[in-house]
């Protein structure tokens, strides 16, 4: 298991839980390894984001496991 760094966690105070409160409720798309994930942004931690889909899917990302992400104007 890989324990993540403190640069690639969302704690108060960083750039991250600044940009994530600012686009709570947003519609979020969130690219991993494992695929592409795109729904609203309803909660994050400092560990995983969660993502509720248009299908009404809740999805947990790990927020090591992000290589990439974009917020845009909600559905």
């Amino acid at each position: 298991m890989t324990t993540p760094s403190v640069s690639h966690l969302i704690t108060p105070g960083s750039t991250l839980f600044s940009l994530m409160t600012r686009h709570k409720g947003s519609l979020m798309t969130v690219a991993t390894s494992a695929g592409v994930v795109q729904g609203i942004l309803t909660a994050f931690d400092p560990a995983y984001l969660t993502l509720v889909t248009d299908t009404n899917q809740t999805k947990y990302v790990l927020v090591m496991n992000i290589a990439s992400f974009t917020f845009e104007p909600a559905y």
